[in-house]
């Protein structure tokens, strides 16, 4: 058996021999190269002002993954990134780059140019004063000031909230005399007469002066109020508010002081000076409005200055 096997190989070997040897090796196939992507955008240099910012869209974003930006210098600009869209926002003024990066892609660069904001000329007009001699404040008497001026007694509330709801303003004016470029005579009043009138037409009106007997009736402690009641009122109708807004008119006349003081300007500082105060306020450059204030310490006695007032006193144009 022996010899039958080293037989059999040794004829193998030389048919092997016969054939020119081992067959070769097969050499394994290369995998395919692959093209690159790149990224391209709408722009690749933008300029903008601190503060304000630009878009530069990604046109091809859907053919990449794992997008991502960053700026080389976040002192200069900022950058966010939202699906296809860069948003690039100013910071300061310089210039810097936004880098975009994408799996697979070569990195690409946004220039970035920052500017500071052209500041807005200001043109500050002179300040005309007095731009009319005289000068209009409009004054709406709430509850508080008539309850006040009435002198309400408790269970009159309700008659000075109505008063007040009837919304009348009195006029305020100051008038500016003998006056130079910066300086002059001025006095502050206000219209009694004029706002015993508005207070006469407002209170004929039929619906004020039906709410107005209602609420008198229940404060002078009337059990009952019907229609008869109220027919008889209406024919004194007339005498009755003539009286009351003479009453009125009396009552801030008696109050009225003509405050005389003088003035002179600084720049757009208006100082009003009486014999006891000295009132320093600034003149709008723009519509040449002033706001003057007095409180109760100052007119302790009069009952529309009661709560004191910070009056705006517009050019009576």
């Amino acid at each position: 058996m022996k010899k039958k096997f080293g037989l059999f190989a040794l004829c193998l070997s030389l048919m092997l021999a016969a054939c020119g040897g081992p067959a070769p090796a097969v050499e394994p196939d290369e995998p395919e190269e692959k093209d690159e992507i790149s990224i391209e955008l709408s722009d690749k240099k933008v300029s903008i002002e601190a503060g304000e910012e630009v878009e530069v869209e990604i046109e091809n974003y859907d053919d990449l993954s794992k997008v991502k930006v960053k700026v080389e210098d976040e002192d200069i600009a900022e950058c966010d990134i939202d699906d296809e869209i860069i948003t690039i926002t100013g910071i300061s003024e310089g210039k810097t780059k936004v880098i975009v990066s994408a799996k697979g892609a070569e990195d690409v660069s946004i220039t970035v140019k920052v500017i500071e904001p052209e500041l807005p000329v200001v043109v500050t007009p002179a300040v005309l004063f007095p731009e009319t001699p005289t000068y209009v404040y409009h004054f709406v008497m709430d509850e508080v000031t008539w309850f006040n001026m009435l002198d309400c007694e408790p269970g009159y509330e309700d008659l000075a909230e109505f008063f007040g709801d009837l919304q009348l303003s009195i006029d305020f004016y100051m008038d500016f005399t003998n006056t130079t470029d910066t300086s002059g005579d001025a006095v502050l009043y206000f219209d009694a007469a004029g706002f015993g009138k508005s207070f006469t037409d407002a209170l004929s009106e039929d619906d004020n002066f039906r709410r107005f007997v209602e609420i008198l009736m229940t404060a002078e402690g009337f059990d009952y109020y019907d229609d008869s009641m109220y027919d008889q009122v209406v024919d004194m109708k007339d005498g009755l508010i003539s009286e009351l807004s003479e009453e009125i008119t009396d009552e801030l006349s008696d109050s009225e002081n003509m405050f005389k003081m003088t003035w002179n300007l600084d720049a757009n500082v208006l100082t009003l000076m009486t014999d006891y105060e000295i009132h320093s306020v600034t003149i709008d450059e723009y519509d040449g409005s002033f706001t003057l204030s007095l409180y109760s310490y100052d007119l302790p006695n009069d009952p529309v200055f009661a709560n004191g007032l910070d009056m705006v006193f517009y050019p009576d144009r």
